[in-house]
């Protein structure tokens, strides 16, 4: 009975994930409470705030601290008190932007110091506190959209062999740290890139080593041969089940989406209509599993975009279209959506300024 009680309270404390207040509230209950509440409270970085981070910061290594203290960086903590959890290996979810920027806060705050030697005092900290997370933690999310190149920590073959969401821009990453991902990382299931120079060796062997890839979200901002480079490098493209492209310029044809033949979800952010001209090839693919359809920017002329649906509005819960009167008549296209879509759950017309 007690495990059954455990189990049941884990399952509604988990709805919390997020609510840091009312999370810390559940800290303060029990023991029980305590245990099963600590997990949640410390799943994900981005959700930390300035506490989260100087307990980080006092529960590192005399070794740390020692660099630290070298370097002139002594952060004040709420109690010198040993720890009571492992903080660092609850975290499953790790945002190195935001991790930098709330550091750099901390230092802003509490001392006196240029420009220059913030930015320095803020890396420092950082890599001591990533080798804390990298030596104890077992990451599930890894978001490394930064200005900054990123280091390969002690540790982190461990701690991220079992990743399943990698969130990058790889222009500002080394080759050695594409790498040693493409070496390590073989489990993720969604992958959030943003495509904006040439396509490196070592992000196609990156992206080739997910053989159970499920979600992909390109932002690309490269010629239409870089695309090309990440698509030929899927190595099982009809398993992604949800794909989202962005761009502000029209520079890739779109003719390749016809291979994701178990597509569930669909969203084309394009800035322009001029993105969607070759629209055309897409009128008559069929995907027979698809659920959600977002086009909330620039939008394909509705005549094609009708056809699209008559193909494979069967099974479509929810839809999202821009709207412009250059793109033809929009009461012929709710009508279409009315005859094709009869599944429909949520419908939505985003009115272009």
């Amino acid at each position: 009975m007690p495990q059954l009680f455990a189990d049941c309270l884990n399952e509604i404390l988990e709805y919390l994930e997020g609510d840091m207040i009312t999370l810390y509230s559940c800290l303060l209950v029990n023991h029980l409470w305590c245990e099963i509440s600590v997990r949640i409270f410390w799943r994900n970085s981005w959700d930390y705030n300035y506490s989260n981070l100087r307990t980080l910061i006092s529960c590192l290594p005399t070794e740390s601290k020692e660099i630290l203290s070298k370097n002139g960086i002594i952060i004040s903590t709420s109690t010198s008190k040993p720890p009571m959890f492992n903080y660092a290996s609850f975290c499953k979810g790790l945002s190195i932007n935001r991790v930098d920027y709330k550091l750099k806060q901390i230092l802003r705050n509490q001392q006196s110091v240029s420009l220059q030697n913030l930015n320095n005092n803020t890396y420092i900290l950082a890599q001591e506190l990533y080798k804390l997370f990298f030596s104890q933690g077992s990451l599930k999310i890894l978001d490394l959209y930064l200005d900054r190149n990123f280091n390969f920590y002690p540790g982190a073959k461990e701690c991220l062999k079992n990743l399943s969401e990698l969130r990058c821009k790889p222009a500002v990453l080394s080759s050695e740290i594409l790498y040693q991902l493409s070496q390590t990382c073989h489990n993720i299931l969604s992958l959030d890139i943003t495509v904006d120079r040439v396509i490196s060796k070592e992000l196609t062997d990156l992206i080739s080593a997910q053989k159970n890839l499920k979600h992909l979200d390109i932002k690309c901002f490269c010629t239409e041969g870089g695309l090309k480079d990440v698509i030929s490098s899927l190595t099982n493209p009809n398993k992604i089940t949800k794909l989202c492209l962005y761009t502000t310029f029209h520079c890739f044809s779109l003719s390749f989406i016809i291979e994701f033949t178990n597509l569930q979800e669909l969203e084309l952010d394009f800035d322009y209509d001029e993105c969607f001209k070759d629209f055309e090839k897409l009128q008559y693919a069929f995907f027979p599993k698809l659920q959600i359809l977002k086009i909330e920017y620039g939008c394909p002329k509705y005549e094609l975009l009708i056809k699209f649906l008559e193909k494979n509005g069967k099974n479509l819960r929810e839809c999202y279209i821009s709207y412009c009167k250059y793109n033809g008549d929009v009461n012929l296209l709710k009508l279409a959506i009315t005859e094709f879509c009869p599944n429909l759950k949520k419908f939505f017309i985003r009115n272009r300024v």
